[in-house]
């Protein structure tokens, strides 16, 4: 089986609503792709998504879920390199040095802890919340940004996706993982500020507060925020005497003698101001970013299985198929020449080998299931397969062989030879099974019946039989 990537997105979601409200599919057809993917059946939404992937030919060209997903990454992407670039600002403004007075580290310290920590705190509150359809902490209104977004579709496919109902839940979730990716987007530029301006002056940083705090709780509050790579990066970590040479009164506007013998000394701020927005502004963002990513992939699953009709659907495709079959003995099939008589039989439960004429493996194991048998090995053979191939099959072929054929395209000089390979070993018994049409519930016309009998019973062997 061809391995698929599952999909949970925004895109297989809207797929999966468009193509259940034209899902014509029958159960037999649901039953035989749950039989082909087997492995995916204890996993719904990975089997709804290769379910997807299969029938996205059924679409409109392009798919709504396309253009929808292409204006939704423009909008993002947009909204990214703004981002950026604001963190690139306020990274400059923040540390913008006249030259006459050091740059208050405070400023910078709580764009790069204070607010990353707040911010993430007010995220996992809005997880917590995030399954309500209305969730203020999640933002004010998702609707109202969706569709503002949605107004740059054009007007036809605008009106296409108003039938279309977006889970509350998928929206949530998509808001609180854009806010992750932007608030990445600006600590980078924050950080990459920091860098440049480091790299192309001579900047000195000192700490200023109106609040009475003396150095050495100040040197404690920083300690603890450099817990996380004090053992790694000793240097990063602030000083008792850096912080006492820079603590910055600002008596006339003049700098004390202590800081200008020191200067050089005031520079070494920029380590603990770098670790300190790679930690709490990068690192432990993105951490909530792949947590986030989860929840949303949840949602999508969530959401995917709340589509009317899924339910119904993955139930055709995990349950076996039962039929009832009559209890009387079929009789002897007579050809209307009255030549000689087709032998027929009720079919077996326990055949070594199974083989599908012209048929795939997953259309094998479906008309296996209707009829409860259960082979010890299924082969393909006709149809595509080269005469070498066919005749591997009939080399591995063993014991009593049940043989599917399609009632309706009749028997070609390639099937007579490939019966009667499989015939050279007289003591094994060849089951010949003509399938009809889905819609005649698999039964053979009594046309096409006939064609199949005339042409077996010239062959003049009784150990090839044929179900009725």
């Amino acid at each position: 089986m061809k391995k698929t990537k599952t999909s949970f997105s925004l895109k297989t979601y809207i797929d999966l609503f468009e193509l259940m409200q034209k899902n014509h599919s029958s159960r037999e057809e649901n039953r035989s792709f749950g039989l082909a993917h087997q492995k995916l059946l204890s996993s719904p939404v990975a089997l709804l998504s290769r379910w997807v992937e299969e029938h996205r030919h059924r679409l409109s060209h392009p798919p709504l879920s396309q253009t929808i997903d292409s204006v939704l990454s423009t909008a993002t992407l947009i909204l990214l390199i703004l981002a950026f670039f604001l963190g690139i600002f306020s990274g400059v403004g923040l540390l913008r040095y006249s030259g006459s007075e050091p740059v208050n580290l405070l400023y910078f310290l709580g764009a790069v802890f204070v607010l990353p920590l707040v911010t993430m705190t007010m995220t996992l509150l809005a997880m917590l919340r995030a399954n309500r359809a209305e969730s203020m902490l999640v933002h004010l209104s998702p609707a109202y940004w969706m569709e503002r977004i949605l107004l740059l579709l054009p007007v036809r496919n605008r009106e296409r996706f108003n039938s279309i109902q977006i889970n509350p839940l998928i929206t949530n979730w998509l808001v609180i993982r854009r806010s992750q990716e932007l608030a990445l987007s600006f600590s980078l530029g924050l950080f990459l500020a920091l860098l440049g301006i480091v790299a192309s002056r001579d900047i000195a940083f000192s700490w200023s507060t109106t609040l009475q705090i003396t150095p050495e709780v100040f040197h404690h509050f920083l300690s603890l925020i450099a817990l996380p790579w004090k053992e790694m990066l000793p240097q990063a970590v602030p000083s008792a005497e850096l912080i006492e040479q820079s603590h910055y009164f600002r008596l006339g506007g003049k700098l004390n003698s202590g800081m200008i013998d020191h200067a050089a000394l005031l520079g070494e701020w920029w380590k603990f101001l770098a670790m300190t927005t790679l930690f709490y502004a990068l690192f432990l963002r993105f951490l909530l970013f792949l947590l986030v990513s989860a929840g949303l992939k949840r949602a999508f699953g969530r959401a995917m299985l709340s589509i009317r009709g899924v339910r119904d659907l993955l139930r055709e495709m995990e349950e076996p198929l039962i039929e009832s079959e009559s209890a009387a003995t079929e009789q002897n099939f007579e050809r209307d020449e009255n030549l000689s008589r087709i032998a027929t039989a009720a079919l077996k439960t326990d055949y070594a080998t199974v083989i599908g004429w012209a048929l795939d493996e997953a259309a094998i194991v479906l008309h296996n299931e209707r009829e409860g048998i259960k082979p010890t090995n299924i082969y393909e053979a006709g149809g595509l397969h080269s005469l070498e191939e066919d005749q591997e099959v009939v080399d591995a072929a063993a014991g009593d062989i049940l043989l599917y054929v399609k009632s309706w395209e009749p028997p070609t000089m390639d099937f007579i030879d490939f019966i009667m390979a499989l015939n050279g070993d007289k003591s094994r018994l060849i089951m010949l099974y003509p399938l009809g049409t889905p819609e005649a519930a698999y039964q053979a016309t009594k046309e096409a019946f006939d064609i199949w009998a005339k042409k077996i019973s010239g062959l003049k062997d009784h150990k090839i039989r044929m179900k009725r």
